[in-house]
């Protein structure tokens, strides 16, 4: 299904891709999941497990993420800014020594940059994560449309996200393939009337359910099949 996706993608006038951010384009998920349950557990006193954090949590906004984990513990009296913060320093400091964009990925941006494939991304991160691992990685460079959680008003699944960065690189949504990792954001692309696959090594039945098509990871092999008709515009 994801080589048909592909192939009808490339067929359009003016094809693009938007990445997720965390999960898919960087894979930080197991970071991220570290942070929060110690997040959790030092000021919540939540011993969040990784179910819980895929069942309530994934493709969240950060802000949603700590908002709705304040719900589901009933503890109040935090402040979320305060709590964004301190997942900020400590997301920085173990991004810092081993960039999580991993080298195959890295290869697929080049190369949807070499056939001037426009390109996003479109994340419930805050901006100051992603700039803190685009700076150090290739990928920095050609991708500079970033659509993050300081930009939207509503969160994964609501579409908007994804239609502003459609906008920004100026290309039809029906034109744009969408790769994301989480249920909120494969139904978010969807909603916005585009094309989406989902990177899972192991999907969830749900995101399998909701997903077109899923690939295990992001690499050139994903797109190498209809480079020929990338080629011919």
């Amino acid at each position: 299904m994801a080589r048909d996706i592909i192939t009808g993608w490339a067929a359009v006038p003016r094809p693009a891709v938007i990445f997720d951010f965390n999960g898919t384009l960087s894979d930080d998920e197991p970071i991220l999941f570290r942070i929060f349950s110690e997040l959790f557990g030092e000021h919540l006193n939540w011993a969040m497990t990784q179910q819980d954090y895929d069942k309530h949590l994934l493709g969240h906004s950060d802000r949603e993420i700590v908002e709705k984990a304040l719900d589901i513990t009933g503890a109040g009296g935090h402040d979320v800014d305060a709590l964004l913060e301190l997942r900020k320093d400590r997301y920085r400091d173990l991004v810092a020594g081993d960039n999580p964009i991993r080298p195959d990925t890295v290869r697929l941006v080049q190369l949807l940059a070499d056939y001037e494939v426009p390109m996003a991304i479109v994340t419930g991160a805050q901006r100051d994560d992603v700039q803190a691992v685009l700076s150090t990685s290739p990928v920095g460079e050609l991708i500079r449309v970033v659509v993050a959680e300081e930009d939207v008003a509503r969160g994964k699944p609501d579409p908007e996200g994804f239609l502003s960065g459609a906008a920004q690189i100026g290309c039809a949504p029906e034109h744009i393939v969408i790769f994301e990792d989480s249920v909120p954001g494969v139904r978010g692309a969807l909603a916005a009337g585009m094309r989406c696959i989902a990177v899972a090594v192991e999907p969830s039945e749900e995101l399998a359910a909701v997903a077109p098509a899923v690939v295990d990871r992001l690499s050139a092999d994903v797109v190498e099949h209809v480079l020929p008709s990338l080629r011919g515009r």
